[in-house]
């Protein structure tokens, strides 16, 4: 009796999303909704659901197919050679790996953090400038960025990567 029942409801679920994938452009979708949507697809055997938020999630790169992205993904930080305090750096690394965080809390995606966001991305929404122009007295403005966002950054996107993961 409740294999039926949960079959008649699994069917109905399937139903709606099919309309609401048709009805609406994928991409418009969270990332964690995708996952979900797609999990439920599965669970209900519609294999043409399925294979099309399937294809959505790995045009994006997130669920099963993060891992694979996840390699290649890494921030790559290009300082101008005039930047002499050694502890800079870790600082401006730490920075931009905040800010991308705190950018794909925003947007609620998966994917690689440094996609579509490169340091000099970073570097002109923060400081104001293009990388190219930085020097050390940039630091002091990279620490107090660091100091105002990172504990909340980090506390929020650790949640949020579990979520990524679990799905």
């Amino acid at each position: 009796m409740w294999r039926g029942a949960l079959l008649a409801g699994t069917a109905a679920v399937s139903l709606s999303f099919t309309g609401l994938a048709v009805a609406e452009d994928l991409s418009t979708v969270s990332d964690l909704d995708l996952l979900a949507k797609t999990r439920e697809a599965v669970e209900a055997q519609d294999a043409d659901l399925a294979l099309e938020l399937l294809s959505e999630m790995q045009r994006r790169g997130t669920g099963i197919f993060a891992r694979a992205e996840r390699a290649v993904c890494e921030e790559a930080i290009e300082l101008p050679d005039g930047i002499t305090n050694w502890r800079f750096k870790g600082a401006a690394r730490q920075a931009y790996i905040t800010s991308a965080k705190k950018r794909q809390l925003g947007l609620e995606t998966c994917g690689c953090l440094f996609a579509d966001y490169p340091f000099e991305a970073f570097t002109a929404e923060i400081l104001g400038k293009p990388a190219a122009d930085l020097t050390d007295a940039d630091r002091a403005a990279l620490e107090t960025y660091l100091a105002a966002e990172q504990r909340d950054v980090e506390g929020r996107y650790r949640a949020f990567e579990k979520s990524c993961r679990a799905e």
